[in-house]
C-alpha cells in the first residue's frame, strides 16, 4: 500500500515537473517583433482595424512571433527598420535598400484626382500642369515612369493637397488611388462629385524587414506562411473583406 502511495506521488512530481518546464520552453519560444508603421486609413487604424491588421492576425497566428504595434511617422519608421530598432515595417516599392518581403502585399495604382472638365488626360497634358503630392511619400508616388511629367509641389498633410486643389492652387493631387479614394470620400457629397480619379501607373508594395539574424527569419517564417495563405485562398478573403482588387503572382 505505501509503495503504490510512494509511486502515486513519484508520478505526480514528474508530472508536475513535466508540465513547468514545457511551459517554460514554451515561454521561452516566443520571439517578440516589433512592427512600426504609420496610421493610414482602412489598413492600420489605430483602433485595430483595417487590411494589414487582419493580414497580420492571418499570417502571425500560432507562431512564436508576439507582435508588438508601434505607430510613428512613416520615415521614422523607416529609420526604426534602418537602425534594427524595429522588425517590420512597409510597404513600400522595392527600391532595393532594405530587406523586402518576397511578394507584394498590395498593389496599387498611382493616381491624379482632377476636377471633372478635366479628363482623359495625356502624360503630356499633365506636363503642362501643377500637381500637388504628400511630401513624406515623394519617393514613392512619383515614380520613374511618370516622374518626367509631374510638375508642381508637395504638402505636409494628405489633407493640405485636397485643399490645394479645392482652392485651385493646383490642378490635380497625385497619390496612391487608395488614399485619393479616403480623401475624396471625406468631401461633402457635393464636392465630391466634382472630381474624378484618373490612374497613371501601377504599384507594387512590400513589406521590408530588419537586416540582422531577427529580421532574416522574420522574413523567412512571412514569406513562407504568406504563400501558404494564399495558396489556401485565406488572404484573398481579406482583400476581398476591404474591396481592394490584388492578385498575387501564381
Amino acid at each position: 500500500m505505501k509503495l503504490n502511495l510512494k509511486f502515486n506521488q513519484l508520478l505526480l512530481i514528474t508530472f508536475v515537473l513535466c508540465s513547468f518546464f514545457a511551459k517554460s520552453e514554451h515561454k521561452l519560444n516566443i520571439i517578440d517583433v516589433i512592427w512600426v508603421t504609420d496610421n493610414w486609413q482602412n489598413y492600420t487604424n489605430k483602433d485595430g482595424t483595417g487590411l494589414y491588421h487582419e493580414m497580420f492576425e492571418a499570417i502571425f497566428q500560432h507562431s512564436p512571433y508576439n507582435i508588438h504595434l508601434k505607430y510613428l511617422p512613416w520615415k521614422r519608421a523607416l529609420r526604426e527598420i534602418e537602425t534594427k530598432k524595429a522588425n517590420i515595417s512597409g510597404a513600400l516599392p522595392n527600391n532595393g535598400k532594405y530587406l523586402f518581403a518576397n511578394l507584394p502585399i498590395l498593389t496599387q495604382p498611382i493616381s491624379i484626382l482632377i476636377p471633372k472638365t478635366k479628363s482623359d488626360l495625356t502624360l503630356q497634358q499633365i506636363s503642362n500642369l501643377v500637381g500637388v503630392w504628400p511630401e513624406v511619400y515623394t519617393e514613392e508616388i512619383i515614380q520613374p515612369s511618370i516622374s518626367p511629367y509631374i510638375n508642381g509641389v508637395s504638402a505636409h498633410y494628405r489633407e493640405d493637397a485636397v485643399n490645394l486643389l479645392k482652392n485651385k492652387k493646383v490642378d490635380y493631387y497625385i497619390d496612391i488611388r487608395s488614399m485619393l479614394e479616403v480623401q475624396l470620400a471625406s468631401l461633402p457629397t457635393i464636392e465630391q462629385q466634382q472630381y474624378q480619379i484618373q490612374n497613371l501607373a501601377s504599384l507594387k508594395l512590400f513589406l521590408v524587414f530588419s537586416d540582422d539574424p531577427k529580421g532574416r527569419a522574420l522574413k523567412r517564417f512571412y514569406d513562407t506562411r504568406t504563400q501558404t495563405l494564399l495558396d489556401k485562398h485565406i488572404l484573398q478573403n481579406i482583400y476581398q473583406k476591404y474591396h481592394v482588387n490584388f492578385s498575387y503572382p501564381e
